[in-house]
């Protein structure tokens, strides 16, 4: 074996260790960004004579991946965890194929997506391939007809087994000494070592996985970008004014009827804010569909792009802005009424980047050579990330408790289920308001859910760290029933 191959084997070896103590192991926290570290640190020296290309856009997602992986950290957000893991291992496959790409492929290219479906084809030949190896090394080290020998063995082991556990099934049904016999056996070699092996064999697929994705990102890959002709516009000038003056009328009635009520502060007879709420979100819905496919198919298909006809989708998206608006108005109605939840904050930010595509969008109608759908990635990619930096179980809690003073209505459930990261606030509300027993009781539960947590290093979070040290200090004497919650202050329904 030469000193590179030597090199990859150590690294992957190192690495797969690394992954086990760090992910595997406890609670993922501040360990994900020591793995981060430590595969980014390997991939950049066996990649260092490499060309790295697609710089802009490399950074840019390299930062989103470090975004996300110190969201564990900084951010104790139990709704993100298993996405976030799943986006972080996605993002960080995407960037390192991107960035030893050849520099001529476009990033929001379809020629880039073939480049990536190569390299996962290259991914299981490298898989195939070191098969043969193994295969080879046996044969090489060890005698040839003692390995013909074990691979029938292997073989009528593989047969047996289905034939053995269906034997055993049944004569477990005919005697019972003999079953509880076989379980006795059965639980026995379970209990050896079990949990040893599992780790063994963990490390043994970790090291395998990173040494196959390391050699298919490290091999020089060819692909020749094809050749696309522009679509050539089938759809006549009085065709396309035709739609887009009916459309447009349709959308001048709606919004007439729109200001009778949706941008006023009171609600129409028989209608309740849940009503609203969830008309506005279908809206949303229908309008991202069809205004935007309306837009790209009118750029698709119109032969020449008149100034009627950017006027007549300039004014189509404005009436989109004036629905977004609307559903706006009518989501913060329904949180005046019920309060705050992650669904009512999710719709939005939806808005807010429905928003965005739209104004895009507008752009795209006058400056033809913006390409949307790079513009659309990036924008979306840049909104998770940003869902994750942005602490919204606090700014949830700030916000009840706000309402709480104005209208005395309260979901403390709801608020006891949100993560940790609400302790700084209920604590500095608690020191304001100490005879508010229904927090009380609420810190106090946040305190003995941590007081019953063996945390380890792989699990430590900022957060939870800051909320252990606040509870501490604080002196919370549970000489109140639990019963008195909510006798004092209403609870909601969160359900609403």
């Amino acid at each position: 074996m030469n000193k590179k191959n030597s090199i990859y084997f150590i690294g992957c070896l190192l690495l797969a260790i690394i992954a086990e103590v760090t992910l595997f192991t406890e609670k993922i926290g501040i360990s994900l960004s020591i793995f981060v570290v430590a595969f980014y640190v390997f991939y950049f020296y066996i990649t260092k004579k490499v060309n790295h290309t697609h710089r802009i856009i490399g950074i840019f997602i390299f930062v989103c991946i470090w975004s996300l992986t110190l969201s564990f950290i900084f951010i104790a957000n139990p709704y993100f965890y298993s996405v976030n893991l799943l986006v972080i291992f996605l993002l960080i496959g995407v960037h390192t194929i991107l960035v030893t790409s050849p520099s001529f492929l476009s990033w929001s290219n379809v020629d880039i997506l073939r480049y990536m479906q190569k390299k996962f084809l290259y991914f299981f030949k490298f898989g195939k391939y070191l098969t043969f190896l193994v295969r080879k090394w046996i044969k090489e080290y060890g005698n040839e007809r003692n390995y013909s020998i074990t691979k029938r063995i292997l073989l009528g082991i593989l047969i047996v087994l289905p034939i053995l556990f269906v034997l055993i099934f049944l004569l477990s049904l005919s005697d019972q000494y003999f079953r509880i016999m076989i379980e006795k056996m059965i639980s026995h070699l379970v209990s050896l070592n079990i949990e040893e092996i599992s780790i063994f064999l963990r490390i043994i697929l970790l090291f395998v996985f990173l040494l196959l994705w390391l050699k298919t990102i490290s091999k020089k890959s060819i692909i020749i970008p094809q050749v696309r002709k522009e679509p050539e516009g089938r759809w006549e000038q009085a065709t396309i004014l035709t739609i887009l003056v009916s459309i447009n009328g349709l959308y001048l009635f709606y919004t007439i009827v729109q200001f009778q009520y949706f941008f006023n502060d009171v609600l129409m007879n028989g209608f309740t804010y849940a009503t609203y709420a969830k008309r506005g979100f279908f809206e949303l819905i229908i309008v991202t569909v069809i205004n935007i496919s309306i837009t790209l198919l009118v750029n698709l298909f119109t032969k020449k792009r008149t100034s009627f006809i950017k006027i007549g989708l300039s004014l189509l998206i404005i009436f989109s802005f004036i629905i977004l608006l609307s559903a706006h108005l009518r989501l913060c109605l329904y949180e005046q009424a019920y309060g705050y939840t992650y669904l009512r904050l999710f719709s939005h930010s939806y808005i807010f980047l429905l928003a965005v595509f739209f104004a895009f969008t507008l752009i795209k109608i006058w400056i033809e050579k913006i390409q949307l759908m790079r513009l659309f990635l990036l924008v979306s990619l840049l909104y998770y990330c940003g869902l994750n930096v942005i602490d919204i179980d606090r700014f949830i809690v700030s916000k009840n408790l706000e309402r709480f003073e104005e209208t005395n209505l309260i979901d403390l459930q709801y608020i006891e289920s949100l993560s940790l990261s609400t302790v700084p606030v209920l604590t500095e509300y608690y020191e304001r308001n100490q005879e508010m027993n229904s927090i009380k009781h609420l810190l106090l539960a946040k305190k003995e859910l941590l007081e019953e947590r063996d945390v380890k290093w792989q699990s430590y979070n900022l957060i939870e760290d800051r909320a252990r040290k606040l509870l501490a200090t604080m002196d919370l004497d549970d000489g109140t029933s639990k019963n008195q919650i909510g006798k004092k202050y209403r609870l909601e329904n969160s359900d609403n």
